[in-house]
């Protein structure tokens, strides 16, 4: 366990450290003399101007303020106090070297004045001299003994200056003057572990614990410390007692399933976090945090896919309100590939709560997957509803009109998106991308090419421009070569893509290289488990090519039996092809 020392900072330091430098420095209008008399009509003038000068104050004008403090002090050298609302106000703006003179003159004039001290040594400690800043702290504490403020404050210097023996004296000064004090016994605590006496630690820990019985967090204290120390069978025994105070202390079950954990004993392990999941008093925030660890434990066994299903079926018991219940079930029904289940959750996690973007971001990604993009536009419609200002849900938005051929509303919602990129060239990209293949698709062939050539400015390595832009520029005979380097270059970067290769062959077939096309197109129909139309009747045009009329015939029926709705890219002559048995193109 580490538990850090708590450094206490002096209100003045911290003010300090907040504020900037606003004018300059009035040290050099004056160096009072000590020995200079004043008569009661300049002391009074100079009240006066420090009354005036608390004003400028109070309405933020610390320039003005500044003056009216200085020309006090001309008026009456002696002015201390008038000296230290300067030193405060220049400390506060940044001027320390200045603060220091007027607030060694304060202190000067008057060295029984505690808060003159005070701000004296935090000066010191904001421009790192830390010696006389201690010193001043000393003497202080040495002058005020029953002083609180003066006394708490020193033992915040001792932390600083990691004078922990010292600060241990200081806090056991502090409670003769105060008694048991919960706060000191835990920054004792923290000191003793500085010091690596462990063993004293634990005695506080315990002596915390006498004095408040009741109290399950000072036990879980130490317990940690019995862990750290070594002594888990103690630290076992101190978990049992915080639950006979407190028998659904969800802490305590998270301990003890650590305990059985690493005592190797998993299923006990299991048994305490999923008593820990059904206690209300583990938030859902905590649960989904550990719930984390088990999404990327649970793709690598099957032991902790089934665990995380029971503990997403007790937050479905016990947190039935809450979104992120069934964001998260819709997390893991996706990790098996539910596709439908995981949607439904997703769906119920945004109806609890739309201001989410992540939970809108899950369902529209399901609903990709399962390529209903009837479902894909209706929910991207709905969550645009609320993020109107997030290009990605632009994205999914686009790519369900352009599946269901609405093009101008894809075409309009991928520049929308892209628009909102900013500095998201990788975002930016595939939106190009995307307009490249729907523009394409209108018949917009130069707005095409030039969406693609964008896309490959911000990203040269963009896989999927160089593929598409490629195989749209074979379709049309157009720049055959420099079609057949860009999908090299994709291939380069994804070799085992089938839709690439085939792009390739495709390309080599319309340079009248068949036996290369017939390698490449193969390839492709070798790697997909389901190939789809287009890709069959690419390689019966090459086969056709090549002598092997019944073969291509074939595949032509193939591809014919395989289509659906959405392959746009099927010739025009498919069923003429398998009607009269021959190539047309």
């Amino acid at each position: 366990m580490k538990i850090k020392i708590l450094i206490i900072l002096p209100v003045a330091i911290a003010v300090m450290a907040s504020c900037k430098p606003k004018q300059q420095s009035t040290r050099s209008l004056f160096l009072p003399d000590r020995a200079i008399e004043v008569s009661q009509t300049e002391q009074l003038a100079s009240t006066s101007r420090m009354i005036d000068a608390s004003k400028q104050v109070m309405l933020g004008n610390l320039g003005n303020a500044v003056l009216l403090y200085a020309e006090a002090v001309k008026i009456d050298p002696r002015n201390s106090a008038a000296l230290y609302e300067l030193a405060k106000l220049h400390a506060q703006q940044g001027f320390l070297k200045d603060a220091e003179v007027f607030a060694r003159r304060a202190v000067d004039l008057d060295p029984n004045n505690k808060f003159f001290g005070m701000l004296l040594a935090d000066i010191y400690f904001a421009q790192n001299k830390n010696e006389p800043g201690f010193r001043i702290q000393q003497q202080l504490s040495s002058n005020n003994p029953s002083d609180l403020n003066i006394q708490i404050s020193f033992l915040s210097t001792l932390l600083h200056l990691e004078k922990f023996p010292e600060a241990l004296s200081h806090i056991e000064y502090l409670e003769r003057l105060t008694g048991f004090n919960t706060e000191m016994s835990l920054q004792k605590q923290r000191i003793l572990l500085e010091m690596k006496r462990t063993d004293l630690a634990l005695a506080e820990a315990m002596r915390l614990v006498a004095f408040n019985p009741g109290e399950t967090g000072f036990l879980e204290l130490l317990a940690e410390l019995y862990t750290e120390a070594g002594q888990s069978e103690e630290a076992y025994k101190v978990y049992q007692q915080m639950l006979v105070i407190q028998p659904d202390n969800p802490m305590a079950r998270l301990l003890l399933a650590d305990y059985y954990r690493n005592a190797g004993d998993k299923n006990k392990s299991f048994d305490q976090l999923a008593l820990a999941f059904i206690s209300r008093q583990l938030g859902i925030e905590g649960k989904a945090r550990i719930l984390a660890s088990w999404y990327f434990l649970a793709q690598e066994d099957s032991v902790y896919t089934e665990q995380a299903k029971k503990l997403c079926g007790i937050l479905l018991e016990v947190h039935p309100d809450e979104a992120l219940t069934y964001a998260l079930n819709g997390d893991f029904l996706q990790l098996e590939d539910n596709i439908t289940g995981a949607r439904e959750m997703y769906l119920k996690a945004t109806s609890i709560d739309p201001s989410r973007i992540e939970f809108w971001q899950q369902l529209l990604s399901v609903e990709l997957r399962s390529e209903n993009y009837e479902n894909l536009l209706a929910s991207s419609e709905k969550a645009l509803e609320y993020f109107f200002e997030h290009g990605l849900i632009y994205f999914f938005n686009g790519i369900a009109h352009l599946q269901l051929k609405n093009y101008s509303k894809a075409i309009a919602a991928f520049n929308a998106g892209k628009n909102l990129t900013f500095d998201n060239n990788e975002l930016k990209g595939q939106f190009l991308t995307m307009l490249g293949d729907t523009y394409f698709k209108t018949g917009e062939f130069s707005q095409s090419y030039k969406s693609y050539e964008e896309a490959l400015l911000l990203d040269p390595n963009n896989a999927y421009a160089l593929n598409n832009y490629s195989y749209y520029l074979s379709i049309r005979r157009e720049n055959l070569e420099k079609a057949l380097v860009m999908s090299a270059k994709s291939l380069e970067l994804q070799p085992n893509n089938a839709s690439f290769q085939d792009t390739f062959g495709w390309i080599k077939y319309k340079l009248g290289d068949y036996s290369q096309a017939q390698i490449w197109i193969k390839k492709a129909l070798d790697n997909t488990e389901t190939p789809n139309a287009v890709v069959l009747e690419h390689y019966g045009d090459v086969l056709f090519k090549l002598g092997q009329k019944e073969e291509a015939l074939r595949y032509w029926k193939k591809a014919l039996e395989t289509k659906t709705d959405d392959d746009d890219d099927l010739s025009q002559f498919l069923e003429k092809k398998v009607t009269d048995g021959t190539l047309y193109e």
